[in-house]
């Protein structure tokens, strides 16, 4: 196992449970800490600046999709990586 990796904090939104299951287990398997989210809305309210290393998103949801998504958690940590 990657050192370099152990502890970073990643955030996973997608609707579908089954995904960010799989999500949590494999990156969680590598060292990473993971927290998984399946409504946008939720992820958004529970960003905290400077916390995570790296976020990724669903690009189709219900109610807010992955772009929208997106742009309102890089105006709260405009230095957070985000793959979509």
């Amino acid at each position: 196992m990657n050192e370099g990796i152990r502890g970073k904090k990643i955030m996973v939104v997608d609707d579908e449970s089954d995904v960010t299951i799989f999500y949590r287990i494999t990156l969680e398997y590598y060292g990473f800490v993971v927290d998984t989210f399946n409504e946008p809305r939720e992820a958004l309210l529970s960003l905290k600046s400077d916390y995570y290393d790296l976020v990724i998103l669903d690009i189709k949801m219900p109610d807010m999709n992955g772009l929208f998504l997106s742009t309102k958690l890089l105006e709260i940590n405009p230095k957070l990586n985000v793959i979509i």
